[in-house]
């Protein structure tokens, strides 16, 4: 079906008004599939993503990484991040995106190669599984999609779908499927298969008080490692999210308040407290999505900036209180 930048924008508009699908599709006469398209690319990139694309892909599993962005990527993981964290502070702190298929090839060529297969476990993995493992990888990026609104409450899951989409084999997404059913993220019903959870509010609760704990590890642990060029990271993260609150972008707005934890969680130079907060981070920014609607964004960002600033200056135990109270401790400013 044709249809113009124009007409999109329109679908988006209403989308965003009503956040019903179904509504938008019947009365524009559009599927799903091509609502999620353009709103995915106008949550990406602005209006301006709304202008029909040459043939030739922009992004690709297959892309390389310049020397530039190499160099980035190394950085990025000796600070702790995961796949799915080093491309989102990618994308945050160096306007760059990469699959995360080319992030792993980047990182490939900096170890040996191995002198045998990995045997693959006996019995089903649950939960949480080790760090670094391509399943966790893969558990992780699914979960940093859902948490951008790539796969919104209620969207089906299919394994050859999610295969297509992140690279990997269908057994391979399966286990991460269950993975993610653990984590609250994913529905599995018999004869159905799998789909976006609609967390409860009680879930949204435990998950936040999840979080404040998990936080408060993180933050003792930036407060002992981080450096002015951490410091100087996160300065540079908040005025991002000031730029993206002055020009509107509220979509991208909120994708960087959610970065934030992720890149704070980097910084801290543990992978395991970054994979829990992942995590956590991906289920929370559920209730965005789901409720469409956020508190004053100001106080958020004044939160951010607080955090970074008593860190800056050597005071843990006030980081710590202000994260506490933005979490929900005392008060919520934000929905991710």
């Amino acid at each position: 079906m044709s249809s113009t930048p124009k007409a999109r924008l329109a679908w988006i508009a209403a989308y965003e008004q009503g956040q019903d699908a179904a509504a938008v599709c019947a009365r524009f006469g559009i599927s799903p599939a091509t609502l999620r398209k353009w709103w995915n690319r106008y949550r990406e990139g602005g209006a301006g993503a709304l202008a029909d694309r040459d043939r030739a892909p922009r992004t690709s599993p297959t892309r390389k990484a310049g020397a530039a962005e190499a160099e980035a990527i190394r950085g990025l993981r000796a600070r702790g991040l995961s796949l799915s964290g080093i491309r989102a502070a990618l994308l945050a702190e160096h306007a760059t995106e990469l699959s995360i298929p080319t992030i792993r090839r980047v990182l490939a060529r900096e170890l040996p190669a191995p002198v045998a297969p990995r045997p693959r476990p006996t019995q089903p993995r649950a939960g949480i599984v080790s760090a670094g493992t391509l399943e966790e990888e893969l558990s992780a990026a699914i979960a940093e999609a859902i948490g951008r609104g790539r796969y919104r409450p209620g969207d089906k899951l299919t394994e050859e779908g999610l295969a297509r989409d992140f690279g990997a084999g269908r057994t391979r997404v399966r286990e991460a499927l269950r993975s993610l059913a653990h984590l609250g993220l994913v529905t599995l019903e018999r004869h159905r298969g799998a789909s976006v959870a609609f967390p409860s509010e009680a879930d949204l609760a435990r998950a936040y008080e999840a979080r404040r704990t998990i936080e408060a590890g993180v933050l003792e642990q930036v407060a002992r490692r981080c450096d002015h060029a951490g410091i100087a990271t996160l300065r540079a993260h908040i005025a991002r999210q000031e730029d993206a609150l002055a020009t509107g972008n509220r979509l991208r707005f909120v994708q960087l308040l959610t970065d934030f934890h992720l890149v704070l969680g980097g910084l801290a130079g543990n992978p395991f407290l970054l994979g829990f907060l992942e995590r956590l981070v991906a289920v929370t920014s559920l209730s965005f999505l789901i409720k469409g609607q956020m508190g004053d964004p100001h106080c958020a960002v004044a939160d951010h900036a607080g955090i970074v600033e008593a860190l800056a200056e050597g005071r843990l135990a006030e980081a710590r209180a202000l994260m506490d109270a933005h979490l929900g401790g005392g008060r919520v400013c934000e929905p991710v």
